[in-house]
């Protein structure tokens, strides 16, 4: 079967108001914002950004306002490093959703995120034909897992690798109310505090062996890969009998830290589109691709700015 895309991004394509601030405020206080900026946002459509912007034949399938104001500056910033928008759904009742991001001189981050339409995206709105000629799924932060569940499905049939970075909004429901979710997919990225709460970690004292054991539970689902991203410490890969800690890029300095794990996503996923491989040794090498666009991520501000070209991949 002919290919047409190497990735389809599904989830939440949203608008962020960014607000820098010196410091968060206290119960009933009040803070200066030095500066405020309307950027494209929402986890899958960031990843979907950074992967066309490295090279891959790119679409995304998600649910905007009909003909609003913010959903006309997504398409357009989709359109600027040639993401096809073509698969994209619509709504009459609810407009494009947008998220409010404070953040602070260190480069940390509060997240208000309003769906709006994104999270109205239906079962009925996926269609197999649409999703038959790609390479990768992914499928990232959208709180209602039912098309989540449908495009798990349509992957396994086609045989096509669907990979899950699921957020918070869908880790907060709990293991049992997304383990159909869970039990569709073949690689798991999480980040360290989405491991902690999923599997029930948070007041236990957390060590390397522990975390393979967590792992396992995971691997029993069917899963094939878990990537726990870790922030300034990398991020760890974890296979059936294997595991291994991958050390983050230097950066210069830290500017935000919005969009790292989405920035993450999209190199994974430029690595493993390059020989679509399960080995332990070519996955090492997807993560530190994802490392370094992680790294030049959260140099500037915003979740894609920091976002290089292909020709400027580095590896040690």
């Amino acid at each position: 079967m002919t290919k047409i895309f190497d990735v389809i991004c599904i989830g939440a394509a949203l608008v962020d108001m960014v607000a820098q601030i010196e410091r968060y405020p206290e119960n009933d206080d009040e803070v200066f914002v030095s500066d405020l900026k309307l950027l494209s946002g929402g986890a899958a459509a960031n990843t979907a950004y950074a992967c066309a912007k490295l090279g891959l034949k790119t679409a995304f399938v998600g649910k905007l306002g009909r003909d609003d104001v913010f959903g006309l500056k997504i398409i357009n910033d989709f359109n600027d490093v040639k993401v096809n928008t073509e698969l994209l759904k619509y709504s009459d009742e609810y407009r494009t959703g947008s998220a409010y991001v404070a953040l602070n001189k260190e480069g940390d981050r509060r997240i208000y995120a309003h769906s709006g339409a994104a999270n109205y995206l239906s079962k009925e709105d996926i269609k197999e034909n649409e999703l038959s000629f790609t390479s990768i799924i992914f499928l990232s932060s959208l709180k209602n897992i039912e098309p989540f569940i449908e495009v798990a499905i349509i992957g396994k049939n086609k045989k096509i690798p669907v990979i899950l970075n699921p957020g918070m909004l869908i880790i907060e429901q709990g293991f049992i109310n997304i383990k159909i979710l869970l039990e569709k997919i073949d690689i798991l990225i999480i980040s360290q505090r989405e491991f902690e709460v999923l599997l029930d970690l948070k007041n236990k004292k957390i060590n390397p062996n522990m975390v393979r054991e967590e792992a396992d539970n995971l691997f029993s689902l069917g899963i094939n890969v878990v990537v726990i991203t870790k922030g300034k410490k990398g991020a760890l890969i974890l296979t059936h009998g294997n595991a291994e800690l991958i050390p983050p890029i230097k950066t210069n300095k830290v500017v935000d830290t919005t969009g790292a794990g989405d920035a993450f996503s999209a190199g994974f996923m430029y690595g493993f589109i390059q020989n679509q491989s399960f080995k332990f040794e070519d996955l090492k090498r997807n993560v530190r691709i994802g490392n370094f666009i992680a790294g030049k991520c959260i140099e500037k501000l915003g979740a894609r700015n920091g976002i290089p070209e292909e020709e400027e991949i580095e590896l040690e």
